[in-house]
Order: structure tokens, then C-alpha cells, then sequence
């Protein structure tokens, strides 16, 4: 239960990243652009959390690295087609 415990920093990390990039794309609603800077935004520092993340608990390997990548690729490819056809 501790390692769970010593976790919920990291998360509460990650979890305000995605919160503020939640805000953000709302309130800029209007401006296309800057939601796609946005979503560019959110997928760099997602990313950047995961290998600061893995680097403290020295499990950071280049599929992790890889992993991250794509998943953030796989997201800015999926909000761009959405916000790119409207």
C-alpha cells in the first residue's frame, strides 16, 4: 500500500496537466489554432511527465520512451482529425 501512497504525487501531476489542457481547450473554444497548440502542448508534457516519472524510478527504457511517444502521437492524431474536420 506505501508504494501506492508515494505515487499520488506523480498522478496528481499528470492529472493537473490534463485538467489544465481541459480548461484551456474550453475557454479557447473559439480560436482552432490555439486549440491546436494546445493539444501540442498537452501531448510534449505528457510525455516529458513520463520520462520524468520512469527517470525517478530508474525504469526508464527506450520502449517506454517509445511508448509514451506514441501514445502522445496517437492523441494529437485523433483531437487534430476532430477539430481539423469541423
Amino acid at each position: 500500500m506505501k508504494h501506492y501512497l508515494r505515487q499520488i504525487p506523480h498522478y496528481t501531476v499528470l492529472f493537473g496537466i490534463l485538467i489544465a489542457a481541459a480548461v484551456a481547450f474550453a475557454l479557447f473554444s473559439y480560436d482552432r489554432v490555439f486549440q491546436l497548440i494546445i493539444t501540442i502542448a498537452l501531448a510534449v508534457s505528457y510525455v516529458a511527465w513520463g520520462l520524468i516519472h520512469h527517470h525517478i524510478h530508474r525504469d526508464l527504457y527506450l520502449r517506454v520512451v517509445i511508448e509514451y511517444i506514441a501514445v502522445a502521437t496517437l492523441g494529437l492524431v485523433i483531437i487534430f482529425s476532430i477539430i481539423l474536420r469541423a
